[in-house]
């Protein structure tokens, strides 16, 4: 059972993972949410300098995971290009781990409206399903989005910050600065970062790119975005209401 521990996917049997939705999905998925409820309930009791505490640490340890993935990734000699953090979900520990020291806005914008939501959607269809589940990869992986998803829950809850409408172009500017630079690391490297080339197995995208090809799968993705960044500002609308609170920090710049 332990070990497959630090092997890599290619040296693991094809139908050694786990499957979508499955009992080790579902389990993970289960444990990530009760984990952000209690946490979360326990993080609006304490004190502003406590939770700034908690943030950092927390921030902290994404960033730990993760260059701890590419230490052991370079020891069994198969760090790549690919393994470098053009990802949403690689960016968004950089995003959430500025807001977590500096407090900025625009981090804040771009943490919850885009990083949560990127982080949720890989928790719900990763590209890690060949990895079992006494691997390092599977529950690292399974760590550092949890955390992408915790972090923007206690802020959201306690009312550390308060997205708004009225910021979306810091989404749309972060996006077209950002997605276009990532489009030509994928063209010149051979990548897929953000899913720019060809969705993952398991994707609601798939059908429409086996169906109808790469164009028409790169429209409905933009679209299918635009319209999640609509919903999700309705939703964290309907969550700051709920919580009841009102930002805490204050800004020196945005």
């Amino acid at each position: 059972m332990f070990g497959d521990f630090f092997r890599y996917w290619d040296e693991l049997p094809e139908q050694g993972g786990f499957s979508l939705f499955g009992w080790i999905h579902m389990g993970w998925l289960v444990g990530i949410v009760s984990v952000c409820l209690v946490v979360s309930h326990r993080y609006r009791r304490v004190d502003a300098a406590t939770q700034d505490k908690i943030l950092k640490i927390l921030a902290t340890a994404s960033i730990c995971l993760e260059s701890l993935k590419d230490i052991y990734l370079i020891l069994i000699g198969e760090m790549g290009i690919s393994y470098l953090p053009f990802e949403m979900c690689g960016l968004a520990i950089f995003v959430e781990l500025g807001f977590a020291f500096f407090h900025r806005k625009f981090l804040g914008e771009v943490m919850c409206v885009i990083s949560m939501p990127g982080a949720m959607a890989a928790l719900l269809f990763p590209d890690w399903t060949r990895y079992p589940l006494f691997n390092y990869m599977h529950i690292n992986s399974f760590l550092i989005h949890g955390l992408l998803v915790l972090i923007p829950v206690l802020v959201l809850t306690s009312g550390r910050y308060k997205p708004s409408i009225k910021r979306i172009w810091q989404i749309f500017l972060f996006l077209f600065t950002v997605v276009p630079s990532v489009y030509v690391i994928n063209r010149i490297w051979g990548c897929n970062f953000m899913f720019l080339c060809y969705p993952s197995n398991g994707s609601p995208f798939l059908s429409v790119y086996l169906r109808h090809g790469y164009v028409p799968y790169l429209i409905t993705y933009a679209v299918i975005v635009i319209l999640c960044i609509l919903v999700i500002y309705g939703i964290l609308d309907k969550i700051a209401s709920f919580c009841g609170k009102n930002v805490v920090y204050i800004n020196r710049k945005n």
